[in-house]
């Protein structure tokens, strides 16, 4: 069995760019900023325009310095400050955004996603909570061996199905794939997973899961299924309207916890 342990790329010794850098050839400097504590990463531009559109705003003179991963300063209803954004697609866009999150502050982060079915009895538009992914991406290797897991922060996730239970939510717990290859989901591929019991695939939670941990953030994941992946064909679309319906609910029990808890 091949090991990163061999190699000491994630060992992270004298790297040539750092978030601090970026940061200042952007000329933004993080430790005059207060992002809060926690941070919403809506892993879906539409979820994150609607999102930034409903919630209250808690600086308007704030500017994120990365247009094309836009960040939202927000309040909670009892007036706390927390973060919302947008890093886009795929492994390397996330696992650079918790890099910035971490340098500014942030200590908890919740990913709101979306993922596709790998399971008969898995429709679209339930909502799933991850314990954990398997490493499908290739970025989370340049932050830890392959046989370190993808799992998230246990107290987080157990304040996420808490909500989930108290506004009796019907939930699939269990494991995603996180893929940096979205049109390598082969019949093949996908048939292993579900005989392993991966309950969804998507572009994100394994590198958002082991990052954040390597890190030393705090990071939990709940979503909603979007699409089928069974039999032989594909089902659905990405953003019918139960679906986001499904995500505004998931954003609310998460403002609830920020607000209460964190």
């Amino acid at each position: 069995m091949s090991s990163i342990f061999n190699n000491n790329i994630w060992l992270k010794q004298k790297c040539f760019v750092t978030p601090q850098a970026d940061f200042q050839h952007h000329h933004f400097d993080p430790s005059k900023v207060d992002l809060g504590r926690a941070c919403l990463v809506a892993f879906s531009s539409d979820l994150f325009a609607q999102l930034s559109e409903a919630l209250p705003t808690a600086d308007e003179d704030f500017t994120w310095p990365y247009h094309t991963t836009p960040l939202k300063l927000c309040t909670t209803p009892g007036g706390k400050r927390f973060a919302l954004h947008f890093p886009s697609y795929g492994s390397v866009r996330i696992a650079n955004s918790l890099e910035q999150l971490k340098t500014c502050g942030i200590k908890y982060v919740f990913g709101l996603g979306l993922g596709g079915s790998l399971q008969e009895d898995i429709a679209i538009g339930d909502v799933f909570l991850l314990e954990g992914a398997v490493r499908g991406d290739g970025t989370s290797r340049y932050y830890a061996p392959d046989e370190y897991p993808a799992v998230p922060d246990f107290a987080l996730t157990s304040q996420l199905r808490e909500a989930l239970e108290a506004n009796h939510e019907k939930y699939h717990l269990g494991l995603s794939f996180g893929t940096d290859a979205l049109y390598r989901e082969e019949e093949s591929l996908i048939g292993q997973l579900s005989e392993l019991g991966v309950i969804s695939i998507d572009l994100e939670s394994s590198a958002f899961l082991t990052v954040g941990r390597r890190l030393g953030l705090k990071c939990a994941w709940v979503g909603v299924v979007s699409d089928r992946l069974v039999g032989a064909k594909h089902e659905g679309t990405i953003h019918s309207g139960h679906v986001m319906e499904a995500l505004s609910r998931l954003s609310g029990y998460i403002v609830q916890i920020i607000d209460q808890s964190l």
